[in-house]
């Protein structure tokens, strides 16, 4: 079993359907299954073979998908990069993972011609678009290559992707997931949160397909839905498509939906195609979901999971969003749901006891759908592992019906509007600031963006510390969802007997009387 065994099946059931469009062009079924035959057949004649490490830079198009469907078939390990990272991301991930083949639109061609002498092992460059004179056409490779499936087959165990994230320490870690991980996600999602996908849906990727929002993209296209891609989010061009194009399933983070409510457009646009909105990635205070479920009414999926346990392993569904506020049980809204169906979720202690219902501990899962393992780093493997169950890092509990409540983050990841920020990142860029003694960023609500940076900071000039300036500073230094967008200063940071700040106590006071603190 692999995963072009069912893509084949789908392109047999709906060849001439709509499968995606972009904005500028609609392909069928059939047709991307012929292009990604090209594709593929294409690069296995510049070399790449079972195995080989690809990645991609781009905004959503209909290459992604069909660079997804690529690694399905071919066996090619790929890695999408997320592309509002900035340059030296790119630059780690694609020597991290070892790419040997980067495709890249040609709106990235600046970046890649400034990082090409700094990547070890990028050896074939494809570029959507205008191609430069070291780079090979992306749909020139297409029409120069016969139309032909590999001659080899895919198992079950071969490496299909590589997904990067990383906590507070470190660079980011590789997630390698296999054909089995991506067999096991399709299935979740069908038997789960997706059981009703059919060809009458239409699903609207708008938030990176790089991450969450692609990960819908294969269950979809099994189950025969028409997909449309959005280069980056827009709320205006949301509303318009959802109602011009009757949009049935797509994945916002809250901050987008967030934007969505407040755009002028929301109260006159038509969203009764809607019946699946997933949300996900950051906090959503209950106002919001009450306002979305009055507006829009009972169509908000929640999932929570991660890419070491792709892709999620509890949501709370529809029925589940419109019965806690039916029964007056709101706090309900604020939990991550119940497990799928073929996941095990567990609460453990640090010594590796699970814990009765109402305990808080570390949550944890086990099943089929664990990774196969941090890239090049059993140490971290090994560390997140304890018999059968892998441990997330986040801190919860569950209730005796069975739900999930997250309460804190064992590792301070910062998430706002739907992306992972790391505080170390940011704190190494404001300690450079000639007025700083010492600094540390965390995450505190915004009703907007979920959570948003704020910095405390003790100054070397006291109360003279400058904060506009100081902010104005960071903009110049940091990218935007990385910026501060608030300042603290206090006369030193509180520390423990070890020396370590107490980040936890100095982010606490912000999360009181909060409904979740997660």
């Amino acid at each position: 079993m692999n995963l072009d065994l069912l893509i084949q099946n789908s392109v047999a059931r709906f060849a001439d359907r709509p499968a995606m469009e972009d904005g500028r062009t609609v392909r069928s079924y059939a047709q991307l299954d012929e292009r990604v035959n090209r594709l593929g057949t294409g690069l296995l004649g510049l070399g790449l073979a079972l195995g080989t490490r690809i990645a991609s830079l781009q905004f959503n198009s209909i290459e992604t998908l069909e660079i997804e469907l690529l690694a399905s078939r071919f066996g090619f390990v790929r890695t999408l990069l997320n592309a509002r990272n900035e340059a030296s991301d790119f630059e780690y991930a694609l020597n991290h993972c070892g790419a040997r083949a980067l495709f890249f639109s040609d709106r990235f061609t600046p970046v890649v011609e400034q990082l090409r002498e700094r990547l070890t092992s990028v050896q074939v460059y494809v570029c959507i678009g205008d191609a430069p004179s070291w780079a090979v056409s992306y749909e020139d490779l297409i029409a120069s290559a016969k139309n032909a499936p590999p001659a080899y087959e895919v198992g079950e165990d071969d490496w299909h992707s590589i997904y990067y994230t990383s906590g507070t320490t470190g660079r980011p870690k590789g997630v390698v997931l296999s054909q089995r991980n991506w067999l096991v996600l399709i299935r979740n999602h069908l038997v789960g949160p997706f059981h009703s996908a059919s060809q009458d849906d239409v699903v609207l990727h708008a938030a990176p397909m790089s991450h969450a929002s692609g990960a819908l993209a294969l269950s979809h296209f099994l189950r025969g839905a028409r997909q449309i891609a959005l280069p980056k989010f827009s709320a205006p061009e949301v509303l318009e498509t959802i109602e011009r194009q009757r949009v049935t399933t797509t994945f916002l983070a809250p901050t987008m939906i967030h934007l969505l409510l407040q755009h002028e457009d929301h109260g006159k646009t038509d969203k009764s195609s809607l019946k699946t909105v997933v949300y996900g990635g950051a906090p959503m205070i209950v106002e919001h979901l009450r306002q979305v479920l009055a507006e829009w009414g009972p169509v908000l999926l929640q999932g929570y999971g991660q890419w070491e346990a792709p892709q999620l392993f509890t949501y709370l569904d529809q029925q589940q969003h419109a019965e806690a506020l039916d029964s007056g049980q709101i706090h309900r809204l604020g939990s991550a749901g119940m497990p799928i169906s073929f996941c095990g979720v567990g609460i453990m202690d640090d010594e590796g006891r699970l814990l009765p219902p109402g305990s808080d501990g570390e949550v944890v899962t086990c099943g089929d759908h664990l990774m196969v393992g941090y890239l090049d780093n059993e140490a971290a493997t090994s560390e997140i592992r304890h018999g059968k169950w892998q441990r997330t890092g986040d801190i919860g509990h569950m209730d005796a019906d069975g739900f999930l409540y997250l309460t804190d983050r064992k590792k301070d990841v910062i998430i706002t509007g739907g992306s992972n920020v790391y505080p170390r990142e940011i704190e190494e860029v404001i300690h450079t600031h000639p007025e700083v003694l010492e600094a540390i960023a965390i995450g505190i609500p915004d009703d907007k963006w979920g959570e948003r940076v704020h910095a405390l900071v003790v100054s070397r000039s006291g109360d003279d510390f400058d904060v506009d300036s100081f902010i104005s500073w960071c903009g110049e230094k940091l990218s935007p969802d990385r910026r501060p967008r608030s300042v603290e200063r206090l006369p030193e940071l509180p520390k423990t007997a070890y020396g370590k700040i107490m980040r936890r106590e100095l982010r606490e006071k912000y999360w009181e009387n909060r409904d979740r603190k997660i």
